[in-house]
């Protein structure tokens, strides 16, 4: 039986025999000082990712946890984009229904983007490239966070770089099955989210760019391929837009901004409370968060300074040429569609598969940083900027867009009264009923419009002791953009006796009112 040589450690004193064997090949990988490398780098990613990951459910999680996993194939104006209910309907019947165990499911696919994210910058531009790509997706705050959230985003994400790599492999050796593959990662995009047909654009341009490694008619009858397959699911499209097309408003002139900002810094690094339609960013939000935008200045100039040189080359590299197939232009078309439809294409989550591209322009453009000293200089501040968006992340109370309705439920039956009214905007509040079904009982809509006629008639509906109103900020944004709810109860009882902020997009405001009573606590 032949015998190989394995250098554990590249050192001689460590250097053992082993049978050639297939047994063996696992630890020979292992070996390598470039997997070993892989495997820090993704287990460094697997921790930052598991702080707060038992946190409540927030947001458009109530859909997927209370509505579209509970069959097969959901059944609601959802049913275009299956896959990831269908998986964690799957997933559930496993056993995992817990805030953790469900969402174990986006985690794996979060952290499979790093080692995907690895073989792709290795073999577009050698060890280096693979080690500082791997490195940004790992540390991202954006797909840190997406990777702990109950929706399909860090699924795209991974698709997104599965698709990208599929390509490589594609223009190395096209050989049918890899063709296929590329067709079903595609077919599994789109079936994941409407808006990966943006980045499949993108792959078209590519094969254009480069159809002397692969046959621009085949390319593009690949992509048509998908097309095809895609059909069947234009009825269901088109249910959701009788349903729901009309529900995202944008703020062109800070969408574009506020993408590059979300991508590279996350959703938490600076700081904001409530918004208008559209969440645009006004004067007063950058000076609020001055310092940390300076911050986080310092090292974006020295990377777009040479990114911009790596434009001036005579022949741009081939790192360059796919990334703005992989962002530029699905982002593009992003616009060109925000500004058709006044509808917000350019949500840093709906093109989430565009997101790993950004950072691989980083990535190149780092690499392209000299002198070493200025590198170095640029990597210190960019830790500075990515430690803050972390522990902005993981203090929920104060930053960011996930909001604790766990928190909000236990408050709230500590607090409430069988006969102490509980307002509410009109609006969902599934969430609330999940954690507490007693609360959201007890929970009165108000009537928006007939309190922007009459003031005086909400306190004249609630009569007791005490009052609670709990704000958020999309029911506010959906029923009551104005705030007038809050500004009659401020204006007939005055200021709140206190003010439970459970994030920045949910408070709990009490009033304690002249009429004391007795009450019932809730059982």
């Amino acid at each position: 039986m032949p015998f190989v040589k394995v250098d554990i450690l590249d050192s001689d004193s460590t250097q053992t025999w082993l049978p050639d064997t297939r047994s063996n090949a696992l630890l020979r990988m292992f070996a390598r000082p470039d997997i070993q490398t892989l495997l820090l780098i993704t287990v460094a990613g697997l921790l930052v990712r598991l702080p707060q990951l038992g946190a409540s459910f927030y947001g458009d999680e109530y859909f997927s946890v209370l509505r579209d996993s509970l069959t097969f194939i959901t059944q609601t104006e959802d049913r275009f984009r299956p896959l990831f209910f269908t998986l964690l309907y799957l997933w559930r019947g496993l056993g995992f229904e817990s805030e953790i165990g469900m969402r174990l499911l986006p985690l794996i696919f979060g952290v499979a983007q790093i080692p995907v994210a690895y073989f792709l910058g290795a073999r577009l531009g050698g060890e280096r490239l693979a080690r500082v790509f791997a490195v940004l997706v790992a540390a991202s705050p954006m797909l840190i966070e997406f990777s702990q959230e109950l929706r399909m985003y860090s699924l795209v994400g991974l698709l997104a770089l599965l698709q990208a790599l599929a390509y490589l492999r594609m223009t190395e050796r096209p050989t049918l099955w890899r063709w296929l593959m590329f067709i079903v990662i595609a077919l599994l995009g789109v079936y994941t989210h409407l808006h990966y047909w943006l980045f499949l654009a993108g792959f078209g341009l590519a094969f254009f760019i480069e159809r002397q490694d692969n046959p621009l008619l085949k390319g593009w009858g690949a992509l048509a391929g998908v097309v095809l397959l895609y059909l069947p699911n234009i009825p269901n499209i088109r249910r959701f837009a009788e349903v729901r097309g009309g529900d995202y408003v944008v703020h062109l002139p800070s969408a574009l901004p506020k993408l590059i900002a979300a991508f590279t810094l996350g959703f938490n690094y600076i700081e904001f409370g409530g918004s208008a339609q559209g969440r645009p960013v006004g004067a007063g939000d950058v000076l609020y968060n001055l310092p940390v935008m300076l911050l986080a200045a310092i090292p974006a100039l020295i990377i777009v300074w040479f990114l911009i040189r790596l434009h001036l080359r005579k022949t741009m590299s081939r790192t360059v040429t796919l990334s703005h197939c992989w962002f530029t232009i699905p982002i593009l078309l992003a616009f060109a569609a925000c500004v058709v439809t006044k509808q917000y294409w350019l949500q840093p989550k709906y093109v989430i598969f565009s997101a790993p591209f950004a950072l691989l322009f980083i990535a190149e453009a780092y690499l392209a940083i000299s002198p070493v000293m200025l590198r170095r200089v640029t990597a210190a501040f960019g830790i500075a900027v990515c430690i803050i968006a972390l522990l902005h992340f993981w203090t929920p109370t104060r930053y960011g867009r996930r909001e604790d309705w766990r928190g909000a439920a236990h408050t709230l039956m500590e607090r409430l009264h069988t006969d102490t009214p509980l307002l509410l905007l009109p609006g969902n509040y599934g969430l609330l009923g999940y954690y507490s079904s007693e609360v959201a009982h007890l929970g009165q809509i108000v009537n928006v419009n007939r309190i922007a006629q009459d003031p005086a008639s909400l306190t004249e509906m609630y009569h007791g002791s005490q009052i609670y109103f709990l704000w958020n900020d999309v029911r506010r944004l959906e029923t009551d953009p104005d705030d007038i709810v809050l500004r009659a109860l401020e204006q007939q009882l005055g200021a709140p006796s206190d003010v439970t902020q459970f994030n920045p997009r949910m408070k709990l405001y009490h009033w304690t009112t002249h009429s004391p009573r007795a009450d019932t606590t809730i059982p």
